[in-house]
């Protein structure tokens, strides 16, 4: 039996447990990253706005990050609520889009981790979690046990360790995207143009990436056409929130925490942003025995996630041309009522 201790055990490898990890080192806490290595591609682009300079140039990643080819968005041409219009990001506060490939982004991000030489663990199944008091015990396939002082869920909507520890989350809605990478458009007027088109059955998206173009249609499972269902992958992107028990020495962040639809656009910057809040809050609660912070952190992640569906709500409502189609009736209620 092989056995580990470290301060924090960190579930997941995506942007917020690599921001929380990569924080935490830097304030001098031991943790390490655990992994369960998957060959589900859950996205084959993503589109993020440019505030996701700020929390990596925290993490002394932004250099790294321009360097990695991605293609920058200037344009979002919108088919919404009524005639189609056209958005320069030049008006844009935090400047251009950044249409990425999402496996070079997610590699790029871990990679950072062995680089600052935090312990990566793979794993292929959770054995155990058990809380000992003021330590977790925590088993991987049947040879390895783990000792922390804190865990960390950051594995996604599939929220591995909370849903082990009982913890269920709270759903808003059923949607569903079904992407699919395509060959470049041969027309150069798309080549940093991001597309957002809203039909009856839901909306597209459409957007380079440095392999071609990212496709990606979102609508309720029950409404999606058999012809995509069967020619296009299909992931869940509905809007949840998990609200982690006060006083518990766990806490679940990024899209384990608060679930966003990607009409918002900031998912993955808000999941890094509040990773590196997290990893204060948790640092703090370590090297001071004080839980405040954390307590403050939960809130934060509350009351953000209120607000993000009074906007998603909102943004919903300006297109009003298929108000009576299943999937915006569905959409005209608040979405604190969706379920």
């Amino acid at each position: 039996m092989n056995v580990h201790s470290f301060d924090v055990g960190v579930f997941g490898a995506g942007p917020a447990a690599i921001a929380f990890a990569i924080r935490l080192a830097d304030l001098g806490i031991e943790a390490a990253v655990f992994d369960r290595p998957t060959q589900k591609n859950t996205w084959r682009g993503e589109s993020l706005t440019g505030a996701i300079r700020q929390p990596l140039s925290a993490l002394g990643l932004w250099e790294k990050f321009c360097r990695a080819d991605h293609v920058r968005g200037y344009e979002q041409r919108i088919a919404w609520g009524g005639p189609p219009w056209e958005k320069n990001s030049m008006f844009a506060v935090h400047g251009n889009f950044w249409h990425v490939d999402r496996e070079r982004f997610d590699m790029d991000l871990r990679r950072a981790v062995v680089e600052r030489g935090i312990p990566f663990i793979n794993f292929s199944r959770l054995e155990q979690v058990e809380n000992q008091g003021r330590m977790w015990r925590v088993g991987l396939d049947r040879d390895t046990e783990i000792d922390c002082r804190f865990l960390i869920d950051a594995t996604g909507r599939s929220r591995v360790l909370a849903r082990t520890l009982g913890t269920r989350p709270r759903l808003y809605d059923r949607l569903m995207a079904f992407t699919s990478l395509v060959a470049r458009n041969s027309n150069s007027d798309f080549d940093h143009a991001m597309l957002l088109e809203a039909t009856p059955l839901g909306w597209w998206y459409s957007a380079p990436v440095p392999r071609g173009h990212v496709l990606a249609f979102f609508t309720d499972p029950d409404l999606a056409p058999r012809r995509l269902t069967r020619s296009m992958k299909g992931v869940s992107a509905n809007s949840s929130f998990l609200q982690s028990q006060t006083g518990e020495r766990w806490l679940a962040i990024g899209d384990a925490c608060a679930a966003h639809d990607p009409l918002c656009g900031w998912g993955v910057c808000r999941a890094m942003t509040n990773g590196i809040l997290a990893a204060d809050a948790v640092g703090h609660s370590l090297t001071h025995d004080d839980d405040s912070p954390i307590e403050e952190y939960r809130h934060v992640c509350h009351n953000q996630f209120e607000s993000y569906l009074e906007g998603l709500v909102r943004r919903y409502s300006y297109e009003q041309r298929w108000a009576s189609s299943p999937f915006w009736a569905r959409r005209s209620e608040p979405a604190r009522q969706l379920a």
